[in-house]
């Protein structure tokens, strides 16, 4: 460091350092040093050398671009919003905060900052988000019937959908189709001929797709399928637990849209005396890890929503710079055997151990 730029470095203690601080300690413009900071657009091409003085005295005087001047000179703001409609944003949620962490994770390896709204936020919200250019992008998990969806179509934002896919926008997802068709097969090797399946009240594509799945694959392997619809992660109703306990052609499995609704269906089944997987098999879908034992080792599908988020980032990364992208962006799931699947058993198989049969 010579003696001028002592100087500087010793002024710039006592305050921020600025764009015109580095500019001097280089003998260039503030315009100059603002193409190589700030990514200012402009006419100005800078040498490959003359961008290293640049940047070692930026580094030497502990310049550190500010991000709104950085947003004037770009037209962008270097954050992307995450708007969620079909709930509370609620980190209790492991499907919220699984797909959040990807999202926060992706956003960092890019140098991106997020804002996060939820099903509260009105349309006029989202028109101030993107008209205030305090966004760049979104990140968008939608129901089907959101009002958010022709609202999206009038910003013309980039935007791309988590988890759902819609025609109209970029979507990256999980394959639904692949887990359904593997929660059948397995219950299909397991001797299972009648399987009550629980669905839910709001079917999300990425639910119809699933359960569509297991469905047809299930009914091909000669399974019969009872479906009831259930409200939103509840327990078994009345009627469906009469169709697990009947005493003849009773359900021997049940299929889950997901692991919380899982989870509820083998503590109730548990609460009646009904041993999992002995006398019923569970199966989920969604495979969360955690760093503790749950009470359930669930039989499930396993899909990467940690990985759609940070996927979903890169996408929409790509989107925003005029980059070409894909519609639909599938990443594929994995079948865990857990242990709550076994294989069939009904009333008869217990009367004719009791009676030493076999």
């Amino acid at each position: 460091m010579d003696a001028k730029e002592q100087s500087l470095f010793a002024a710039t203690q006592r305050r921020s350092t600025t764009l015109k601080d580095v500019a001097k300690a280089v003998g260039l413009s503030e315009s100059t040093a603002s193409v190589v900071l700030n990514g200012a657009r402009s006419g100005t091409r800078v040498s490959e050398r003359t961008r290293k003085r640049v940047l070692d005295a930026a580094d030497r005087l502990g310049y550190h671009p500010n991000a709104h001047a950085r947003g004037l000179s770009t037209g962008r703001s270097n954050r992307v919003g995450i708007y969620s409609g079909r709930a509370r944003v609620d980190a209790r949620n492991h499907f919220f905060a699984s797909i959040l962490g990807g999202v926060l994770d992706g956003a960092e390896t890019l140098g991106l900052n997020c804002l996060v709204h939820g099903s509260s936020s009105t349309p006029a919200d989202l028109r101030d988000l993107v008209s205030s250019q305090s966004v760049d992008g979104l990140l968008v998990h939608l129901r089907p019937n959101d009002p958010m969806r022709s609202i999206l179509a009038d910003l013309g934002v980039p935007a791309i959908t988590l988890a759902d896919r819609f025609p109209e926008l970029p979507a990256v997802c999980v394959d639904d189709e692949a887990g359904g068709r593997l929660q059948a097969q397995h219950l299909a090797r397991l001797g299972h001929r009648r399987v009550l399946l629980r669905e839910p009240t709001a079917f999300a594509q990425s639910a119809r797709d699933r359960m569509d799945s297991f469905r047809r694959v299930a009914e091909n392997h000669g399974i019969e399928v009872v479906s009831f619809v259930s409200p939103h992660s509840d327990s078994p109703s009345a009627d469906e637990i009469e169709e697990i306990t009947r005493p003849r052609d009773r359900a021997t499995a049940v299929v889950c849209w997901n692991d919380a609704t899982a989870e509820l269906t083998c503590r109730a089944l548990s609460a009646i005396g009904l041993r999992v997987p002995e006398d019923v098999s569970v199966v989920g879908f969604d495979g969360f890890q955690t760093r503790f034992a749950l009470r359930w080792d669930l039989t499930t599908i396993r899909a990467p929503w940690e990985e759609v988020g940070a996927t979903a980032v890169r996408v929409l990364h790509q989107l925003i710079h005029g980059e070409p992208v894909p519609r639909l962006t599938v990443l594929p799931v994995e079948f865990h055997r857990g242990a709550t699947t076994d294989v069939a058993f009904c009333p008869a198989d217990r009367r004719n151990r009791a009676e030493g049969g076999h």
